[in-house]
């Protein structure tokens, strides 16, 4: 599934949209000993519109992420297609529709006895159809010509009891503690998944997408229990993976022109690609190349190249997951923010035997805490 895949389905997914419909949607409370308490199926037209919206709006959020970051697509591995495993589950619903009780049933108490969760939660599973016209050569849609792309959207949502302390009592006309207690469903999901995946502005079953709202943590369990699906490195496990590459091959050749030259390198080469339909990687060709461009020896340069094809296993890492929108200096008690067109304004000096960090001034005017000062003569603040 590509960007201009998803940016498609993405568009058409709103309730203003009538090529997106949802047909039914499951909804059920699991609790924190992973008991279901509730469940209930209904047609779109059963459901309140005030309901409806905020359903549509939670399922809309597993869509939004960034493809290669919140949103990550999985490749099923062969043998769960067989009976009661995660894709043949999945494919079952999908065929037989979430009304089906028995085959409902059996994906639920698949998600709650696999998936590690630290709070009750909330389980929505929508039904849905796309019809996707066929387009000519030119871009243009045919309206004559259409075919329904059915998929099964999924959301997990905390469910959260609170009390929230004083309310205000209209039948007693006065302000009391409140002693009862509220299970707020959040509407902002922090994992979903979408089955199959919109690829070639077709279904493929083989494939799924997972959503997690905190990149830099998804829940592995939903990954590789639920979904059955071999995890990869999260956007920030990439970005760490490949410090550490650098940090392995090209050693104490690293400094701050380098390293800010590398960043500089990735990030164009990322913008350069951004409109591509496949989001753009770094090849272990690339990583040397980069390296050498950003004046790093040949020998380390290799090194690098080896130890990063290594380290990927060649599934390489996407560009935008190494990049840093600043460069960050960081000593003991001091962090400086550096943003990206201003590293030259940064060296380090040695003086009297002490090390110093040197940051050129254009202007004699800085700004400290929100404060205006300006440099004196003698240089102090």
């Amino acid at each position: 599934m590509n960007k201009k895949d998803l940016a498609e389905l993405k568009k058409h997914f709103t309730p203003s949209d009538d090529l997106t419909v949802i047909r039914r949607v499951f909804t059920t409370f699991i609790d924190s000993q992973k008991e279901q308490r509730c469940a209930s199926t209904r047609s779109y037209p059963e459901i309140p519109d005030e309901e409806m919206s905020v359903i549509f709006t939670t399922l809309a959020k597993v869509l939004r992420g960034t493809l290669g970051k919140g949103l990550i697509e999985y490749e099923f591995p062969n043998e769960v297609y067989e009976e009661d495993q995660p894709q043949n589950l999945l494919w079952e619903l999908l065929e037989k529709g979430v009304d089906n009780e028995e085959q409902m049933n059996k994906l639920v108490s698949h998600i709650s006895e696999k998936m590690v969760y630290t709070l009750p939660y909330a389980l929505f599973i929508a039904e849905c159809t796309y019809t996707v016209f066929e387009k000519d050569k030119f871009g243009e849609k045919n309206k004559f010509n259409s075919r329904d792309f059915h998929f099964l959207v999924g959301a997990v949502c905390p469910v959260e009891s609170r009390v929230d302390g004083l309310i205000y009592d209209e039948e007693e006309n006065s302000i009391v503690r409140k002693t009862t207690f509220d299970r707020v469903v959040a509407d902002a999901p922090t994992d979903g998944f979408l089955f199959p995946t919109f690829t070639g502005r077709g279904p493929d079953v083989n494939h799924v997408m997972y959503f997690t709202k905190k990149p830099k943590d998804p829940n592995v369990s939903i990954v590789e229990e639920v979904l059955g699906c071999r995890f990869t490195l999260s956007a920030e496990e990439e970005k760490e993976t490949f410090r550490a590459v650098l940090d392995k091959a090209v050693g104490d050749e690293l400094n701050l022109g380098v390293i800010a030259s590398i960043n500089e390198k990735i990030q164009d080469y990322a913008k350069t690609f951004s409109t591509e339909p496949e989001p753009p990687v770094v090849s272990d060709i690339f990583v040397r190349d980069v390296l050498l461009d950003s004046g790093v020896s040949q020998e380390r340069a290799e090194a690098a190249q080896t130890v990063y094809r290594e380290a990927t296993d060649g599934n390489f890492f996407m560009a935008s997951n190494l990049t840093d929108n600043k460069t960050t200096l960081t000593a003991s008690g001091v962090t400086v923010n550096i943003s990206g067109d201003a590293t030259d304004k940064i060296q380090t000096r040695e003086i009297d035997g002490r090390r110093f960090l040197m940051i050129s001034l254009d202007d004699p005017e800085v700004t400290v805490n929100g404060f205006n000062m300006k440099i004196r003569d003698n240089g102090a603040l």
